[in-house]
């Protein structure tokens, strides 16, 4: 038997919010908010599959963290 059990690490979870909260947030269109964190790591995609063909509708979900980072960066002078 171990003397030293392992504590578990805790985890912490960031929520996420659509770009449309974002767009709202900041008073940008949400097609903006799109560009800017369509192609970032950590942003979840949540899409279904495409029917008969047509394009795949994919929502973005964006990490509060790291939409601040993004809105501090962009607003420096």
């Amino acid at each position: 038997m171990n003397r030293f059990p392992i504590e578990p690490q805790p985890i912490t979870v960031d929520h996420h919010f659509s770009t449309g909260f974002y767009a709202e947030l900041w008073g940008v269109s949400e097609s903006t908010v799109v560009k800017w964190f369509q192609d970032m790591e950590g942003v979840l995609k949540v899409g279904e599959p495409s029917k008969n063909g047509r394009r795949t509708r994919v929502e973005l979900r964006i990490p509060y963290s790291l939409a601040m980072q993004e809105y501090k960066r962009r607003t420096q002078s």
